[in-house]
């Protein structure tokens, strides 16, 4: 089939799903001989992709992300660029969220107001997954990804965005992006597209491997050399944590621990202040 590269599953993933079919065969043909007689899934091979797993996405450099922010660049291309349009906030608010807090794409856009919520003092973004399993409100790429993430200053101080959140609140919204309609089952499709295909393209840095996904990498970089515990880190981005007892060890950190040793970090060459909307 003719899927763009940046649809397409990752070898990864590829390869895990795989792996998990071959299992649930092996046991379907141990339990249940009369019906099936050999495992399709077995010895299936993965085809390399030009575009291999995520060591060939790149990192925003510095200059890269001081270009998406400028506020030269970002405002017009938002609120001037869809003047008659609904979705314009989602647009503004998003990647700002990303670079962050590094959470994935579609774990920002499915937020909702009750989300956003107070922790031992501090405001976070709890992340679960909830709702009817096939009909799931908000869903989660791994059990590692049920987190709460510290909401970083510049968002809270500068930024407005949890007086944001309460406004929409007001309005009677269950969503904080209520603007972005579910696409098959995901809400990011309009942000993806409008931040891949025409704001980075505008800027010049659609390059091979650079996309909103990039935030993640950058995020994951600019922690690492700021000498931040890798398993901070793991955790602020819901990946599995690596080593022995390493989900035992970061399940119960606190929010203030979180965002003083690993969220504050997040120290990036933006004039927040002069990103700054009404709304």
């Amino acid at each position: 089939m003719d899927v763009p590269e940046d649809d397409r599953l990752s070898v990864d993933t590829q390869t895990k799903l795989i792996s998990r079919m071959t299992s649930l065969w092996n046991f379907l043909i141990d339990e249940y001989p009369e019906y099936v007689t050999q495992n399709v899934f077995k010895k299936k091979s993965v085809t390399i992709t030009s575009r291999k797993a995520k060591d060939k996405r790149e990192s925003f450099t510095d200059e890269d992300i001081k270009t998406i922010f400028h506020h030269k660049n970002f405002l017009p291309a938002i609120f001037e660029a869809h003047d008659n349009q609904k979705i314009k906030y989602p647009y503004f608010f998003i990647p700002i969220l990303a670079l962050l807090m590094g959470a994935r794409l579609e774990e920002i856009c499915q937020m909702r107001v009750t989300d956003i919520k107070k922790v031992n003092g501090i405001w976070v973004y709890r992340i679960r997954e909830e709702g009817e399993y096939g009909d799931e409100e908000t869903r989660v790429k791994n059990p590692y990804s049920e987190r709460d993430i510290p909401l970083h200053q510049e968002l809270v101080h500068t930024l407005d965005f949890v007086r944001y959140v309460k406004h929409i609140k007001k309005l009677g919204y269950e969503r904080v992006f209520w603007e972005l309609p579910k696409r098959g089952n995901v809400y990011s499709k309009n942000v993806g597209k409008f931040f891949n295909q025409k704001y980075l393209v505008k800027l010049g840095l659609k390059k091979k491997g650079k996309s909103f996904h990039s935030f993640r990498h950058s995020v994951e970089t600019h922690l690492s050399n700021s000498n931040v515990n890798g398993r901070y880190i793991d955790f602020l981005q819901g990946h599995s944590q690596k080593g022995i007892g390493g989900s035992v060890y970061m399940k119960g950190i606190k929010p203030e621990v979180l965002l003083k040793d690993c969220v504050d970090k997040l120290s990036w060459d933006v004039n927040w202040q002069k990103l700054k909307v009404k709304f």
